[in-house]
């Protein structure tokens, strides 16, 4: 695979796993009654920011991985 492909290979798993678990946690919460929709969107924000900077830390944790040099072929 090259390099532009399996680049995008990586944003787009990325974004689709940041959608789907913060979709999770957020339904989570929601049906344990920590916060309700009828209530205001502030539960939601807060899950959305939080879920954002974790994922992001994750994120860039993983690229570093990603595109550390292997070792050294001979």
């Amino acid at each position: 695979m090259t390099g532009n492909l399996a680049a995008i290979g990586f944003i787009a798993s990325w974004v689709l796993a940041w959608g789907i678990g913060g979709s999770l946690i957020d339904a989570g919460l929601i049906e344990a009654g920590v916060y309700s929709l009828e209530t205001g969107q502030l539960g939601t924000l807060a899950t959305f920011s939080l879920w954002t900077i974790l994922w992001s830390g994750v994120g860039v944790w993983l690229y570093g991985r990603a595109t550390r040099p292997g070792p050294p072929k001979g």
